[in-house]
């Protein structure tokens, strides 16, 4: 990196940094920051961003990186934090339920962590040996496991902020049961990084089920599966997790050439009351008219949640084009059946992938033949005017750049998007935090 204060506005900071040439692999949408900075804590990274906000650089937060291109092309794009460094289990008292963690742990290291005492904690978002708690919470994502248990901002009971200017502040405690008041940390969570830093995080554990099995039923059209998937929802049993996906999406996740629609209920709790709950949900299926019902337990149905968790944002499901879709459950069997009418312009059908228990419905592309932005502008346009025709709001969450110059990913702005302006104003006047990439232009 260069060394002389003139040429490099990050010299002297205590934390690693390196320049241009040696940048690549930190590039956004096609571009390449000039400076990334690797700190390994809190005051390390409130100084980076401190002297970044003095030479009036613009800093990019960057975790695990597995959903860094999620969002509109940066503004700017002058300094990347990679935040992997600080990757520490700072407290961890088991018998409160509660953990403070640095923002670069990631998933799969933490759960290691939790497991130990039979606690885990209860998000799932994809790819967990890469996601850092930090970088899952700034966006916002969660996994299956949202019906039963929690989206990202049930599980935080705190946090240190590393703001535009580098100060360091602190929101809500480390106790489940905080002081009343504005809850500050929520403006960060699904933030995407546009008003401040998350450096640490307390959080909110629960126990693992003592057991559990997964049921997969099969059906033969997708009103069908969704319409079991909603009786399992209005039902006494209360599922883990409740997942439907249609057969192009089961050629893509599992390599399965499968003429019919897939309902997986994941189930858990103690041995007597899950065999209960297992006879009750067999009987369900059944009634519903499920064609084969099949029964997972251990590894198989833990690469099952798996891939499903993981669809969109592996090697091996990442689309031309995905979207995600949030609607009323009730209204989710019609947007999958017109989510699966909406094919690409060379007639490639969409994989969907839905969790109907939240409202949460999945549609990717993945066309033989090369499309133009336009194109794919058109496809994402489409399926956005489906969805708030069933009253729900669509995010652009893969696409090519020049498609992403075409459309907003994250639509018309809605709900409190006066006070999130507002929040940038007053945090971050000079639009140095991730700018342009959120909703709104934030």
């Amino acid at each position: 990196p260069m060394t002389t204060q003139g040429l490099n506005p990050l010299a002297g900071a205590k934390a690693r940094v390196v320049s241009r040439d040696e940048t690549a692999a930190y590039e956004i949408d096609g571009i390449r920051p000039s400076f990334v900075a690797h700190p390994s804590d809190t005051e390390q990274l409130s100084e980076v961003v401190s002297l970044a906000a003095r030479a009036g650089l613009s800093v990019t937060p960057w975790g695990g990186g597995t959903h860094i291109n999620m969002g509109n092309p940066p503004e700017s794009l002058d300094v990347v934090v990679d935040l992997t460094g600080l990757n520490k289990v700072i407290d961890y008292p088991a018998a409160d339920l509660t953990a403070t963690v640095q923002a670069g742990v990631t998933f799969t290291e933490l759960q290691k962590t939790l497991l130990d005492k039979g606690q885990w904690l209860a998000i799932d978002p994809p790819l967990p040996d890469l996601a850092t708690v930090g970088g899952v919470l700034a966006t916002g994502l969660s996994g299956p496991t949202k019906w039963q248990y929690w989206a990202p901002r049930d599980v935080v009971i705190g946090m240190k902020i590393v703001q535009p200017d580098g100060v360091v502040t602190k929101s809500g405690g480390q106790v489940v049961k905080n002081v009343s008041g504005y809850d500050m940390s929520r403006i960060h969570i699904g933030g995407l990084g546009t008003l401040g830093i998350i450096a640490e995080v307390s959080l909110k554990l629960t126990p693992l089920p003592r057991q559990q099995v997964t049921l997969v039923a099969s059906y033969d059209s997708a009103e069908a599966c969704i319409r079991a998937a909603l009786d399992v929802f209005h039902s006494n049993i209360v599922p883990l997790a409740i997942t439907a996906f249609n057969k192009v999406a089961a050629r893509r996740i599992f390599d399965l050439n499968i003429g019919s629609y897939t309902l997986a209920v994941r189930l858990g709790s103690r041995p007597k009351t899950l065999d209960r709950q297992r006879r009750e949900m067999l009987s369900a299926l059944e009634s519903a008219g499920s064609g084969t019902i099949e029964a997972l337990e251990g590894d198989d149905a833990a690469r099952l949640w798996r891939s499903l968790a993981d669809f969109a944002w592996d090697e091996a499901t990442r689309p031309l084009l995905g979207v995600r879709a949030t609607v009323t459950p009730s209204a989710c069997a019609e947007l999958v059946q017109k989510f699966e009418l909406l094919t690409a312009p060379d007639g490639t059908e969409p994989a969907v992938v839905s969790h109907p228990a939240h409202g949460t419905v999945l549609a990717c592309w993945y066309p033989d033949g090369e499309l133009s932005d336009s194109a794919i502008a058109n496809l994402a346009s489409a399926a956005r005017n489906i969805v708030e025709h069933a009253g729900g709001r669509l995010v652009v969450e893969h696409a090519p750049v020049g498609t992403k110059n075409l459309v907003d990913v994250w639509g018309e702005p809605a709900g409190p998007i006066d006070l999130l302006r507002r929040f940038k104003e007053r945090y971050d006047p000079h639009r140095l935090l991730n700018p342009g990439r959120f909703v709104g232009g934030i």
